[in-house]
């Protein structure tokens, strides 16, 4: 996945039966066009399905996987990642694309604190209905790398354990991607479910990495849907509340935190896809955050005597 600002693709497809019969979730094929560094144009082959869960239910357009045909892959000599997942406006109206850069943001902001992320793509995504039963829509979407690409970048091989355990973890990384999420106001993930975390390890004696993503449900992006957590007492999903564990990095990732401030808030003025009403709602959610980490104080009440 090369980044650009923005990749302007087209899918073609029964894109009305995708969408009315999204809860099937079964594939349908189509055709997916997008032009290359050297301006050629290139058409592949493939299969799409509706994927999610309270995205699945809760939205008018749903969140889709795209998989490509190998052979196709190997005919243009494209790299060998044959599943694309698309994240897609839950709505067709300006405050559901709000929403949608919002997350695109929170991956963005994840790869500056961690060299483990999944990489992102934003696209202008033309959806062509090869039955002729609607119109042309154009949506704004991005895409998610691979887990495949992500294992070659990384030089990991990914786990799909359950029942995990904090003691199973990379400590260092592990403290990392729980003070993010509690920057974020996310508390939808598990590590012991699989719940919207990936893991990764160097080789098979190795402690695992975890890589979040799917972050609707965290108050930085604060989705219309999104509801707080009643398992740890939230009242409202911009509470934010620390799930992860003590271990001696904490006062280590504070300070990468404090240190990480000025870029981060930087890279939310510089967004070219936030409104500048999202931009100054997202700086004053995340001010409390960095306010917290430089007080002896403010760390004890976020972190409950962890730290120093």
């Amino acid at each position: 996945m090369e980044y650009k600002e923005v990749i302007p693709v087209t899918v073609c497809a029964d894109i009305v039966n995708l969408i009315e019969e999204k809860f099937e979730q079964k594939e349908r094929t189509g055709l997916f066009s997008f032009t290359d560094s050297l301006g050629q144009k290139t058409t592949l082959p493939i299969r799409l399905e509706t994927r999610g869960k309270t995205r699945l239910v809760r939205c008018e357009v749903p969140p889709v996987m795209i998989y490509f045909d190998k052979p196709a892959l190997e005919d243009q000599r494209i790299k060998d990642y044959p599943k694309l997942k698309v994240v897609v406006p839950c709505f067709r109206d300006s405050l559901a694309e709000d929403l949608l850069y919002r997350e695109l943001l929170v991956y963005k902001l994840y790869a500056l604190i961690s060299d483990y992320h999944f990489r992102v793509q934003a696209a202008e995504l033309t959806c062509l209905d090869k039955t002729s039963q609607d119109t042309t829509h154009i949506l704004p979407v991005f895409f998610i790398e691979s887990d495949k690409e992500f294992r070659k970048r990384t030089e990991t091989e990914e786990v799909n354990e359950y029942n995990v355990e904090w003691s199973d973890l990379d400590p260092e990384q592990a403290q990392i991607m729980a003070l993010f999420q509690y920057m974020v106001s996310n508390t939808d993930w598990k590590i012991d479910h699989l719940h919207n975390l990936k893991y990764f390890r160097d080789h098979e004696e190795a402690p695992m990495v975890l890589v979040p993503y799917d972050f609707d449900f965290s108050g930085i992006v604060n989705s219309d849907y999104a509801r707080p957590n009643p398992d740890y007492g939230q009242e409202s999903v911009r509470q934010r509340v620390y799930l992860g564990k003590k271990n001696k990095f904490l006062d280590k990732t504070i300070h990468l935190f404090r240190e990480k401030e000025t870029v981060i808030l930087q890279t939310v003025d510089e967004d070219p896809h936030l409104s500048e009403a999202s931009k100054k709602d997202i700086k004053s959610f995340l001010a409390p955050f960095f306010k917290s980490l430089k007080s002896r104080r403010g760390r004890k009440k976020a972190f409950k005597n962890f730290t120093k």
